[in-house]
C-alpha cells in the first residue's frame, strides 16, 4: 500500500476536515478573536490530523505486509481467511467474517469435487482390473491356437493393453507416490523386460533393437520406468523409417548422474515441435501427418511421471535422421557403489 494510494482514499476526510477549519476560522474571526489565535488553533488542528492520518497509514501498511507475508507462503491461498489475524477495526472484522464464509464455502464445493472424483478414479480402477482379466484370457487362446489371424489379434491385443495401461497409470499419477517404491534397480533388466512385453509389435513393425548397455544400477522404481519405456517404444515404432528402421539403447555415466539413450534413426522432430512434445494433446506435424489416431499423451505421461519419480527427460532430434529420448538419474547412494 503506497502513501500517495492511501492519501487518495482519504481524499473525501481531509475535503471534510478543510471546510469544517475553514469555517471555524471564519466564525472565530466574526467573533472578534485574533489572527494569531485562530492561526494556532488551525496549525494545532493540522497536527493533529496529520499524525493521526500517518499513524493509520503506518499500522494499515505494516497490516496489510503482515498479510501478504501469510499468504505468500500458503500452499493453498484460498485458506488465508483461516489464518489471517482479524484486524481492530470493525470494518474489517466485516470483511474477515464474509471472507471466512465465503471460504468456507469454497472449501466445501472443492471437498465435494475431490469426493467424487476420488469415486470416479476408483471406479475406473476397477473396470481396468476387470478388463484386464477378458484380454488375458484372449492372449491364452491366441497363443494357444496360432495362425495368421491369431497372430493379428494378438497385435490388437497389445494395443489394446498398452491403451489400458496408460489409463490405469493416469489414473495413479496423482498418487504415484502411494505405489512406487525407490531402491537398487538394475536399468538392463528394466530394459529388457519392456522389450519383451512389446516385442510382437517390435517384430510386426520391423523395428529392429541394438542394446548396448552393461548391467548399470539406478535408484528408482522398475514399474514405473518401464511404463515410460514402453511409450518411447511405441513413438519409436509409430514413427519408423519403412526400412531398415532401427532403435538403439545404451547409456552413459556422469560424475553425478546415469544417463539412458533411446535413439531411433525414424522420421524426426522438427525445431518448432520439440519444445512442444511433452505438452498434454500436442502431437505435432508427424501426429497429423504419419499417425492420425496420436493423442499427444503418452510424452505427457512420460513427463509427468519423471517429475514425480526425480528422473530427468529430455529430448533431441533432427528431421529425417534421430530422435534421442535421454533419461537422467540421479546419483545416489546406490549408485555409488555400483
Amino acid at each position: 500500500m503506497g502513501f500517495w494510494d492511501y492519501c487518495k482514499d482519504k481524499a473525501p476526510v481531509l475535503l471534510l476536515n478543510a471546510a469544517a477549519l475553514m469555517t471555524l476560522s471564519v466564525f472565530l474571526l466574526l467573533l472578534k478573536n485574533t489572527q494569531t489565535a485562530v492561526f494556532l488553533i488551525a496549525a494545532v488542528w493540522i497536527f493533529v490530523l496529520g499524525v493521526y492520518l500517518l499513524l493509520e497509514y503506518y499500522f494499515r501498511r505494516k497490516y496489510f505486509q503482515e498479510l501478504t507475508e501469510v499468504l505468500e507462503e500458503l500452499e493453498q491461498k484460498y485458506l488465508i481467511a483461516e489464518v489471517m489475524k482479524p484486524a481492530h477495526r470493525l470494518e474489517d472484522k466485516l470483511y474477515w467474517e464474509i471472507l471466512r464464509k465465503s471460504n468456507k464455502s469454497v472449501i466445501e464445493k472443492i471437498h465435494e469435487l475431490e469426493d467424487s472424483q476420488k469415486e470416479y478414479k476408483e471406479y475406473l480402477e476397477s473396470w481396468i482390473h476387470e478388463i484386464k482379466t477378458p484380454i488375458t484370457a484372449a492372449h491364452l487362446i491366441c497363443e494357444n491356437h496360432k495362425d495368421e489371424h491369431t497372430k493379428r489379434i494378438l497385435l490388437e491385443l497389445d494395443e489394446i493393453e498398452n491403451d489400458v495401461e496408460k489409463i490405469l497409470y493416469f489414473v495413479r499419477m496423482e498418487q504415484v507416490y502411494r505405489d512406487y517404491l525407490i531402491h537398487p534397480v538394475n536399468l538392463r533388466e528394466v530394459v529388457l523386460s519392456a522389450i519383451r512385453a512389446q516385442k510382437r509389435r517390435f517384430i510386426q513393425c520391423g523395428l529392429q533393437i541394438d542394446l548396448d548397455m552393461e548391467e548399470t544400477l539406478v535408484s528408482t522404481d522398475e514399474k514405473w520406468v518401464e511404463f515410460i519405456l514402453k511409450q518411447i517404444f511405441s513413438n519409436s515404432m509409430k514413427y519408423r523409417k519403412p526400412e531398415n528402421a532401427s532403435l538403439r539403447i545404451y547409456t552413459e555415466k556422469g560424475e553425478k548422474q546415469k544417463s539412458l539413450i533411446l535413439e531411433d534413426n525414424g522420421c524426426g522432430i522438427s525445431e518448432e515441435d520439440i519444445e512442444r512434445i511433452f505438452e498434454k494433446g500436442f502431437t505435432g506435424k508427424n501426429g497429423r501427418m504419419e499417425n492420425s489416431h496420436a493423442t499427444g499423451m503418452g510424452l505427457y505421461f512420460c513427463k509427468k511421471l519423471c517429475e514425480k519419480l526425480g528422473i530427468g527427460i529430455f529430448c533431441e532430434s533432427e528431421p529425417g535422421i534421430y530422435t534421442k529420448m535421454i533419461l537422467i538419474f540421479p546419483d545416489s547412494d546406490y549408485n555409488r557403489i555400483s
